[in-house]
């Protein structure tokens, strides 16, 4: 069986467990960024898999990058899918959508799972609970693996460290409620982009209108390096976002000077998955 896990990540979470998956089921293990210059996507493995984490669940929950990575996919009929998703908060919608955009690429999600892991905007939350959150998903890995080795048609959330057996209740409160949060999301995104636009498309990008850079700045450059969308240029050795940002807050968190701030974030604690290198970060191919 030849299999592919794709992933796409900011802080690390989604790496973890797509290292874990791609080496419990021995797939190679490809980074989103990597490919996306490609006019399409076609593979001839039998088993291909998405890892990504949940941006902004009240408008989908899913990375602009992975909508479009799922757009290049081409030859998908044959083909066992799965995906995983990282959550802080909840993931209650998001490989729903994803289903959707695959069936409409010709392929079908078979195994969909949620992996609980910190939160990159509020890495404060539980964090206490963050050892527990990392335990629990190498608890779990063996499951997942086998579920994905045998092609079943599964769904399957990790537990939540956060919330416990309240979780179920409270997810599906949430999916209710969803379309209620959308006016305060856009708000919110209105005041990280300082912008008045009112699509969710349009403003995400415009996020790293918020980001500046303070005197530790030394031009290392690694936020343009590490950006999985090109995202920032280097001007003058200050680094100069674009303006197509994903919110990924990869050069927030990253930044080894910590350097970067951004008038989005309510916390300026920094976060990134302890099992994960800057230089696993850098890693594109």
């Amino acid at each position: 069986m030849r299999a592919e896990v794709y992933y796409f990540t900011g802080t690390g979470n989604s790496l973890v467990v797509a290292r874990d998956i791609a080496a419990g089921i021995g797939a190679s293990l490809i980074p989103i960024p990597s490919v996306m210059g490609r006019g399409r996507i076609e593979s001839d493995a039998e088993v291909v898999g998405l890892v990504f984490p949940i941006y902004y669940e009240t408008f989908g929950g899913l990375p602009q990058i992975v909508k479009r990575f799922v757009g290049k996919l081409v030859d998908l009929e044959s083909k066992y899918l799965f995906a995983v998703t990282t959550y802080g908060s909840a993931s209650t919608i998001a490989l729903g959508r994803l289903a959707r955009l695959l069936e409409s690429r010709g392929g079908r999600l078979s195994g969909r799972f949620a992996v609980n892991m910190p939160e990159n905007i509020y890495p404060l939350l539980a964090a206490k609970k963050h050892p527990r959150m990392f335990a629990t998903w190498k608890e779990s890995v063996g499951r997942v693996c086998t579920s994905i080795r045998e092609g079943r048609e599964i769904t399957f959330h990790t537990p939540n460290v956060v919330v416990g057996r309240a979780y179920a209740l409270l997810s599906t409160i949430g999916r209710l409620l969803l379309p209620l949060y959308r006016g305060t999301t856009i708000r919110q995104l209105q005041k990280g982009a300082g912008s008045t636009l009112r699509s969710y498309d349009e403003l995400l990008p415009l996020m790293d209108s918020g980001f500046a850079v303070q005197e530790a700045c030394d031009g290392c450059g690694i936020c343009a390096r590490l950006c999985p969308v090109e995202n920032i240029r280097m001007v003058e050795n200050r680094p100069a976002w674009q303006h197509h940002c994903e919110f990924c807050l990869a050069c927030f968190h990253w930044c080894p000077r910590e350097a970067i701030t951004s008038t989005a974030l309510t916390s300026p604690v920094k976060y990134h998955h302890p099992d994960v290198t800057l230089k696993d970060m850098l890693r594109r191919s």
